[in-house]
């Protein structure tokens, strides 16, 4: 049976992303550029050739008031810490019917439909997980098929931590790499890879206004 997931979007309240930019950019610098993240990343799920449905999910009204904008579904969480929000996710797409989830984080701007559908073709049979690697050994893209094949564990090493929930579950595990699903964004100087590989994107858009202001010179561009 051909695999066609939900795609589920998970983006804590603004008020707290990208912490790790604490110093170089101000609160309303990484709101807009998580907006900005997750737009290129919706536009990437809206070209994918397998997703079912798309969900975003978040305490956030703004961030919920965009995903309804961008034609998806908006799916809100009562402020869950990462994990169990988004086992809240998939219980609510397995009642629904969905026979795979696909969980996707919104600070990967570089991902494209094309990758979204390749680690899609690999959960070729049932009971299978397909993960693809962030650049720190953490998860990036994770297929579960069905939806509940083993709990979600998103954090740090949550790649190996994910191989082993996989293995005791007796799951079949396909592994999918990617530079673009990789390099999610943690440090000024990852802007620079987005500013080089997706000019067009309103990441890099993003970006260029943040230049145009003088912001961030020193951090992304350390040779300028």
């Amino acid at each position: 049976m051909v695999c066609r997931p939900w795609l589920i979007i998970p983006v804590k309240s603004l008020s707290l992303v990208k912490s790790s930019m604490q110093g170089h950019l101000s609160p309303d610098e990484r709101r807009r550029l998580m907006i900005a993240m997750l737009s290129d990343v919706l536009a990437a799920a809206k070209r994918s050739k397998t997703i079912e449905k798309i969900c975003v999910l978040s305490p956030d009204p703004e961030v919920l008031a965009l995903a309804e904008d961008a034609g998806v579904t908006p799916v809100r969480e009562p402020g869950l810490d990462l994990n169990p929000a988004i086992e809240f996710a998939i219980v609510l797409a397995k009642r629904s019917g969905a026979d795979s989830v696909l969980i996707i984080p919104a600070d990967i701007p570089l991902i494209s439909g094309e990758d979204i559908d390749g680690v899609v073709s690999m959960a070729d049979e049932d009971r299978v997980m397909v993960i693809s690697p962030s650049k720190d050994n953490g998860t990036n893209a994770l297929l579960l098929r069905p939806p509940d094949l083993i709990p979600p564990r998103f954090g740090g090493e949550s790649f190996p931590a994910h191989l082993r929930e996989a293995a005791r579950a007796g799951a079949h595990i396909r592994i999918y790499r990617s530079e673009n699903i990789a390099h999610d964004i943690d440090r000024p100087a990852d802007l620079l890879r987005v500013k080089v590989f997706a000019p067009a994107s309103k990441t890099s858009e993003f970006l260029s206004a943040l230049e145009g202001q003088g912001v961030l010179e020193d951090k992304v561009n350390p040779q300028g």
